[in-house]
């Protein structure tokens, strides 16, 4: 670290005296930021939107308009040879009025005012849903279907002619930022997206290793958590139609977060990195009753200021669900949530030029408010706050670690398996008990295959930047991890955060586990885990990360 030497002059009794001091400097980084879209392109022309299981046949983003087209389009066309098997068996939706065919794919329409997709690259696919009537934006009854320069289109039953548009607030976005010192730099990522599979993650990771020879234990992928974001992760015991549509995850996910960043670290200059920590009231603990109910409403601030044209980039980091509000036309609208709209207001009024949110231990923390406009703005007024307060200047080395503790999956028995999967499979229509079943096949398919999962795995990522530490923790982590790490280097500058590098599960605690709560329990049947965590998990974690002391 470099040292400055200080010249001071004071003035006594009349006479100039000089006078040296040494005293260090603040280092100077090389930082970077960068943003790239994640909204939907044109086709797929409807996406499942992620986090909510419920209503039982989707939620999706389709919006019929009325459009000048003519009829002439809706003439019936051969569909091709490389259809001529499917065509031969017959092997359509039920009630199916309309089939075309698009690049690599099957559209249909059936008399329930249903949309199923069909991979032609896949033999061994099945028809997908990719829209149904639901009487907010899909609130018409169509009779046939086309596409005419990458757009689809739907004959009405009333001769009209609709064209189908993606619902979107249009700020699914995903933003980078690039720091580095000393040879050594990290890269934090924050996305608008629900989750991932860490698989996924781990190809991004290396793509960006074999670019730019950043190793992949310095890249750090949050989500946002947002309910409203198109599926991206494999929900195994959901309706098929909650997979992610892979037009969209391989075609704007991935590439769009490989951009970032890529230009995030081409985008380094020289940059004097600050702290603040304050305090949000945005939340609440969803799930916990008690007088002592855990909350960590820290709101922690990183700013990043080029010293060149002093222009100041922001990363923001609190603990909140986006998860409000899922009805009416919100509920089909693809949206950022809270953390978009408090990223607005951000770069609008406080002179920010990107404003990066990285969601925190959330995951039994849900806004006060229903209104995430609402939420935002409180959200982005908390943060301007600290900006005007003195900020603690970050100094010192960069160096990074990713660990992991993988815990031993206390598996059912074959006969509990079979049973559980009986005892649901008489309530049809009932999205709890079909999600049951699912996990029941599941399971049994994994059991005599010799798959069985033999651990669950909870990935551990630090980033030291100077005085500042930032632990990533890896699927939906409650609260108590933030003030637990917290407490393990007391009067340091720590934020910690969830949903990082991979969303596959709760990370609950035993208090959510022996009450039986959403988070010990019921939604691991939900994300298709093999048992729940052994109630020591809090404890194993925090002892891990304490005896590392990374």
């Amino acid at each position: 670290m470099k040292k400055v030497r200080i010249l001071s002059f004071l003035l006594l009794s009349g006479t100039l005296l000089g006078s040296s001091i040494s005293v260090q400097s603040q280092t100077v980084y090389q930082a970077g930021t960068a943003a790239a879209s994640l909204e939907p392109k044109s086709s797929p022309f409807s996406l499942a939107l992620a986090g909510y299981g419920l209503p039982r046949g989707g939620r999706f983003n389709i919006k019929w308009q009325e459009s000048a087209l003519s009829l002439s389009h809706f003439k019936a066309k051969k569909l091709g040879n490389k259809w001529k098997s499917l065509v031969d068996a017959n092997r359509f939706p039920p009630g199916t009025l309309s089939v075309i065919s698009y690049k690599e794919r099957l559209m249909a329409l059936t008399a329930e005012d249903e949309l199923y997709r069909l991979d032609a690259s896949d033999p061994t696919a099945e028809w997908i849903r990719f829209a149904n009537f639901n009487n907010v934006f899909y609130r018409v009854h169509l009779k046939a279907i086309t596409v005419h320069k990458n757009q689809l289109y739907g004959l009405g039953k009333d001769n009209k002619i609709y064209r189908a548009v993606q619902q979107t607030e249009g700020d699914l976005t995903v933003k980078a930022v690039a720091i580095g010192e000393g040879g050594q730099s990290v890269v934090m990522v924050g996305t608008d997206l629900c989750g991932f599979n860490t698989s996924f993650i781990t190809s991004i990771k290396q793509e960006v290793y074999k670019k730019h020879n950043i190793r992949p234990e310095a890249v750090l992928i949050n989500a946002s958590h947002t309910h409203f974001a198109p599926s991206t992760q494999d929900w195994t015991t959901w309706g098929s139609h909650q997979l992610p549509d892979t037009l969209y995850l391989n075609g704007v996910v991935r590439p769009a977060v490989l951009k970032a960043i890529s230009q995030a670290l081409k985008n380094r200059r020289s940059s004097l990195l600050s702290f603040g920590r304050g305090s949000t009231a945005i939340g609440h603990n969803r799930t916990l009753k008690g007088p002592d109910v855990p909350y960590d409403n820290a709101l922690d601030v990183l700013q990043i200021e080029n010293t060149a044209d002093h222009t100041k980039s922001i990363v923001f980091l609190t603990g909140c669900h986006p998860v409000f509000s899922n009805v009416g036309e919100e509920g089909f609208t693809l949206s950022a949530n809270y953390p978009g709209e408090a990223r607005k207001v951000l770069e609008k009024e406080a002179g920010i030029k990107e404003a990066i949110f990285i969601q925190g231990c959330g995951g039994d923390i849900n806004p006060v408010q229903a209104n995430h406009n609402k939420t935002g703005s409180d959200l982005a007024a908390d943060v301007k706050s600290i900006l005007q307060q003195p900020m603690q200047q970050l100094s010192g080395k960069i160096d990074f670690h990713l660990d992991s503790v993988n815990f031993p999956v206390n598996r059912w028995s074959r006969e509990q398996i079979v049973a559980f999967g009986k005892e649901n499979g008489n309530s049809p229509n009932d999205v709890y008990a079909e999600k049951n079943v699912r996990w029941a096949n599941l399971m049994a398919k994994l059991d005599s295959q010799g798959k069985m999962p033999q651990t669950m795995p909870v990935y551990m990522q630090t980033f030291n930047i100077g005085n500042w530490k930032l632990v990533g923790i890896s699927r939906e982590t409650v609260t108590d991890y933030s003030i637990g790490i917290k407490k393990l280097w007391p009067g340091k500058l720590v934020s910690v955060a969830g949903y990082c590098n991979d969303v596959s599960s709760y990370l609950p605690t035993s208090k959510h586990i022996n009450a039986g709560v959403y988070e010990g329990k019921d939604s691991f049947f939900w994300y298709g885990q093999p048992a729940v965590f052994p109630l020591n998990l809090y404890e194993t974690i925090i002892d891990r990360i304490k005896s590392k002391n990374y």
